[in-house]
């Protein structure tokens, strides 16, 4: 079992060079975020309700950065008992990392060597947000596995030998739990979500279905467009005419 971990975290590192920060990124939809004109008592409810390392500062709206706040900063202030003031407090808002959407993992993680950061927005070529991007993130990559807890794997086989994945499962996942070993018009998207967009040429629906090498790729469920649940079954193969 340890080889067979190792040998997936040989290949994970791999794989650095052909994901993109896409396959590994929190999505925009879910960037805690803090605009300059918060409150006091806004960042400090925030914090409370959604924890995190570090919060995206924006000035209003999300793709209007700023840059970035620690929450180790924060917390600081609040066991101090001084006010958080984003806008008037000088260096508690760092400059953030800016980098493209179609970055590798590879790429994005010479980029955090090299800014000594371990903390990016992700933007697309309109220079919208389109998500951030961790080195915990890319670490958990590479190190799969052995640091996902049960709860956090992104793709299940469940007892009767099919599976539910999540949309935003990467490709590379998907692929090696299938044993396939490529999907069709590679390279036009990182997930599983993206796999029946292009398929579909269309924002998947609830019960839509993809069918690739005797796999039926099913969307369980979907919220405000995003590809939620994909259940993954097998489908007979019927042979071809004698």
């Amino acid at each position: 079992m340890v080889a067979d971990a190792e040998q997936q975290m040989i290949a994970n590192v791999f794989e650095l060079d052909t994901r993109t920060v896409e396959s590994a990124m929190t999505t925009r939809e879910r960037i805690v975020f803090f605009s300059l004109d918060d409150d006091d008592a806004l960042v400090r409810n925030r914090i409370a309700e959604d924890p995190h390392s570090t919060y995206l500062v924006c000035d209003g709206e999300i793709d209007q950065v700023v840059g970035y706040v620690d929450a180790t900063d924060l917390f600081q202030r609040v066991l101090r008992d001084e006010p958080i003031s984003l806008r008037g407090t000088p260096g508690l808002v760092k400059k953030v990392l800016m980098v493209p959407d179609r970055l590798t993992l590879s790429e994005v993680l010479t980029q955090f060597r090299q800014a000594l950061e371990d903390f990016a927005v992700i933007v697309n070529e309109y220079s919208l947000v389109v998500g951030v991007i961790t080195l915990n993130d890319v670490m958990s990559t590479v190190m799969g596995s052995l640091v996902a807890s049960h709860d956090e794997e992104q793709i299940v086989r469940r007892e009767d030998g099919s599976f539910l994945a999540d949309g935003i499962t990467p490709i590379p996942d998907v692929q090696r739990a299938l044993g396939l070993e490529s999907l069709p018009h590679a390279g036009q998207y990182d997930t599983l979500a993206g796999f029946l967009m292009v398929m579909l040429r269309r924002i998947p629906r609830r019960t839509d279905h993809v069918q690739w090498e005797g796999w039926r790729f099913e969307v369980m469920d979907v919220d405000s467009h995003r590809v939620d649940q994909v259940m993954i079954t097998r489908t007979p193969v019927t042979p071809p005419p004698a």
